[in-house]
């Protein structure tokens, strides 16, 4: 689990977890709230994003409401979005016996991963030499990228 901590609170959890419902997900922030020790308090809108493959990334945006004084409570508005998570993968050659297997995207000169039922060890290879991009920008990339065969890369 990763735990990025900015304008907004971005959690990235790579277990195949069963988080399907809110008060699941609501838990599961309070206890990383209270871990960690984050300062979180008023109304946040919670995306979790959801890939078969990796796990979770759940993004949380403090909506600023100055008619509501929170005090030390908070309110979480959920949306949950199935998704499928794209890899951006700037050195091929690192990761070249994994690239057989999985679908490969190119867009805007750049190189992107699409796993599909992929090895825990694999996925672990891909993890450290990518940047993982979902939401509206992988469903993009998705959208007007073109499919590249392997043999063109290597």
């Amino acid at each position: 689990m990763k735990v990025i901590i900015g304008q907004n609170i971005v959690i990235y959890i790579n277990k195949k977890l069963v988080l399907h419902e809110k008060n699941k997900i609501e838990k599961l922030i309070i206890n990383i709230k209270e871990k960690y020790n984050i300062e979180m308090q008023g109304f946040y809108n919670v995306k979790v994003y959801h890939d078969k493959d990796y796990g979770f990334i759940i993004e949380m945006e403090k909506e600023e409401l100055e008619y509501m004084d929170y005090f030390n409570d908070l309110e979480m508005n959920i949306e949950i979005i199935e998704d499928s998570f794209l890899y951006k993968i700037d050195d091929v050659f690192r990761i070249k016996e994994i690239l057989p297997k999985q679908l490969i995207r190119k867009y805007a000169d750049k190189l992107y991963l699409e796993i599909k039922n992929i090895q825990n060890i694999e996925l672990g290879i891909i993890l450290e030499n990518s940047e993982i991009i979902y939401g509206k920008e992988a469903e993009k990339i998705k959208n007007k990228s073109e499919i590249v065969n392997m043999e063109v890369i290597v």
